[in-house]
Parts: structure tokens; sequence; C-alpha cells
């Protein structure tokens, strides 16, 4: 799943959490932004690292608990990025 919960409404978001726990037969994959659903639906995470793949048991929150610097992929204000982007120049036309 492509981030299933991308435009839905708190309602739908809700039942797509409940469908995905449901499913005790089925393993998804799925690639998400949502820190809630992740933490409410995921079991294990995946975590790609300097070309590796790596798997962890447990879902996000546990994950930032194992390792701390992977709290910066949801929460920017974890980051120690900045983003500064150049004056625009003058437009002729």
């Amino acid at each position: 799943l492509d981030e299933p919960t991308n435009h839905l409404d708190v309602m739908n978001v809700a039942w797509v959490k409940n469908y995905l726990n449901s499913l005790k037969t089925v393993t998804a994959i799925m690639v998400s932004h949502d820190s809630g659903l992740l933490n409410d639906c995921c079991t294990y995470m995946l975590e790609i690292e300097n070309l590796k793949l790596n798997c962890h048991k447990g879902n996000l929150a546990a994950l930032v608990e194992k390792k701390p610097e992977a709290k910066h992929y949801f929460d920017m204000t974890a980051s120690k990025l900045k983003f500064k982007f150049p004056q625009p120049g003058f437009m002729e036309g």
C-alpha cells in the first residue's frame, strides 16, 4: 500500500486502520508518512539505510525507542538539517 491514508478524513482513516488490523492471515507492506497508522497497524518496520534493508520488530514507536535517530523520518523538528532557499533573481519579461 502506498500512502493508504492520504487525502482521507478522520472517519476513513479509522476505517483503514480497523480493516488492516482485522487482517490476521495477510501480510501488508505499506509506505506511509502517517505515524499514527504506523504505530497502530504495524508489527514490523523495514528501513533502508546505506543501501541495506533492515527489519525491526515492533511499530514506529518501538523503532524510535531502539534507534532514536529514526525520529527525524517523521518529525522535522528532530532533524538537524536546515533548509534555506536562495533569494530569487530578477525576472525580465
